[in-house]
Parts: structure tokens; sequence; C-alpha cells
């Protein structure tokens, strides 16, 4: 028992794992001899009652995986990238306080603040151009776009992803230079922008996600999830442009998620096309208007 002005505190345990601190007011508290005696009132306990403190179980608090919601099949388990590649790291992190270390060393060893003075011209040649580098990569780069992978997705990508899909996959996930968008010269041609028929620069829709899934009939599916300001009647008109120009061994279904979003959907269709092991390449003019593309040998 504990002593305190307004009466005697105790601990008890309560059944529900819950540690509550109780107070117990009596009319008056017997002391040792030689001690003033203390007379507890009822407003008095009131006041001094303590809060009542709540003690969380173990098991109450266990976290939840994020990436871990799925359904019975799993196919909505996401599985984590660890795949490295130099490509996936920016060059402009890297080389900006490379040269800016080399350019203040250097200057520090010149006016010998520090020492290496003899060292100190060779810092500042190299410092400077490396700096200047990095800061011009470092402006002209593209961020990666995120991709998520299920597991059913991830099973499926070895056996059906035809190249095209691999290459799409390889070029959005990585830092780029010069370009100001992904895709852009896929959906450039194929929305036509700046062309008679085509749309305006402004309003092209801009890619800014990528999922790898499972489609219900068990086909490895790459989907592209864009940011939209055109109308669906402009997305059905580019259907079959989005297959040709994807494929071939593909089926592309275009779909309106949400206000603003609009994702296309590239469903392997099992012919096993496009599976050759090779780096796509970009369609030449016809030869004459009305011809189909030619395909760089």
């Amino acid at each position: 028992a504990l002593y305190h002005p307004h009466g005697i505190f105790s601990y008890s345990q309560a059944k529900s794992d819950i540690t509550m601190l109780q107070c117990k007011g009596l009319s008056s508290i017997r002391q040792p001899a030689g001690s003033k005696r203390v007379v507890a009132t009822p407003a008095a306990l009131t006041a001094a009652r303590p809060r009542a403190l709540h003690v969380v179980r173990a098991s109450e608090t266990e976290s939840k995986p994020l990436a871990a919601t799925s359904s019975r099949d799993g196919s909505e388990i996401i599985v984590v990238d660890t795949e490295f590649s130099i490509t996936k790291i920016s060059y402009g992190s890297i080389l900006v306080p490379v040269g800016c270390g080399l350019l203040s060393y250097g200057f520090g060893a010149f006016f010998q603040f520090l020492p290496g003075g003899d060292l100190s011209a060779l810092m500042l040649i190299y410092g400077f151009p490396i700096s200047v580098l990095g800061f011009a990569l470092a402006y002209a780069q593209l961020e990666p776009v995120a991709c998520k992978t299920t597991k059913a997705g991830y099973a499926l990508r070895d056996s059906q992803m035809t190249d095209i899909q691999k290459q799409i996959r390889s070029d959005t996930t990585r830092f780029r230079y010069g370009d100001q968008e992904h895709l852009e010269e896929a959906l450039g041609k194929i929305f036509r922008v700046g062309k008679t028929q085509g749309v305006n620069r402004r309003v092209t829709p801009r890619l800014t996600g990528l999922r790898e899934e499972a489609s219900e009939s068990g086909a490895y599916t790459l989907v592209l999830e864009f940011e939209n300001k055109l109308s669906m009647e402009e997305w059905e008109t580019r259907q079959p442009k989005f297959q040709t120009f994807f494929g071939p061994g593909i089926v592309a279904n275009i779909k309106e998620v949400g206000p603003g979003v609009v994702e296309v959907a590239l469903v392997c269709d099992g012919s096993g096309q496009g599976r050759g092991g090779e780096e796509q390449k970009d369609l030449l003019m016809p030869l004459m208007p009305g011809m189909p593309g030619r395909k760089q040998q």
C-alpha cells in the first residue's frame, strides 16, 4: 500500500489483461504514532483519482504485412523486386557529391587550409567537370515508375512475357536521361501527337505506374497505368494501335478505373509470338501511303 494525502492507493490485476490503477477511498487513515492524521474527503478523492492505464497485449499490436493482403490463390501477394541493376541508380546522385568533394578539398588544399597541397591542382581539374556532369545528369534525369509484381504474375514472367513487355518493363523502371516522359515516342506515334487527327501534346497521357499480374484466364499481363486527360472515345479508337505497336503476341484491353486514370492491360494471347529473345526494332516509314510500316532488319 502507498500512503497519499488523499487516501491509500493499491494495484490490482483485471481479468482481461488490463492493468488499472485504482483508488480506494477511506474516511480516515490509521498511521504510525507521531504522524499527522489525514482525513480523506470524497471531493478530494474524486479530484485525486488517477486515470486508468491500459496495457495492450502483444497479440493486439502485431503489425499486418502491407504486401501480404492476398486472395486464396495468392494472386494479390506483392513480390519485392530484389534484382540489382546499375541503371536503377541515379548517376547524378553519385557524380555530384564526388565532384563537389574534390572541389572543396582541392580549394582547401590549394590555400593550405588542408593537407595535400601537391594534389590540389589535380583535384580541381577533375572535380570541376565531374560536378558539372553530375548536375547536368541530375537535371535531365527522368525518375523510374513504380512496378508492382504479384506472385502469380512473377511465376508467369519467364514462360509467357514477350520481348516487348520485357523491354517496356526494363525501360520504364530505370533512370532515363533527356526524355520528358516514359514511352514518349510510343505514345507520340499511337496518339499522333501534334499531327493531323492527333492530340495536343499538353493532353498526352502520362505513364504513372506498372503492374504485373495474371489475368482471369491465367495469362501473364502487364498493366500500364496512365494519368488521363482524354475522353474514353479517344482511347477506344487507339486500341488497335496499342495492340499493333506493342504486339505481336498480346491483346490490349483499355479501361477507365477512376477519374483521370486509365489502364492499358497487355495480356499475352498464348500464341507464343513475340518471344524471339531479340529487342524489338522500330518501324520504318512505309514505301507508299497505305502500305504497312517496314521493320528494321
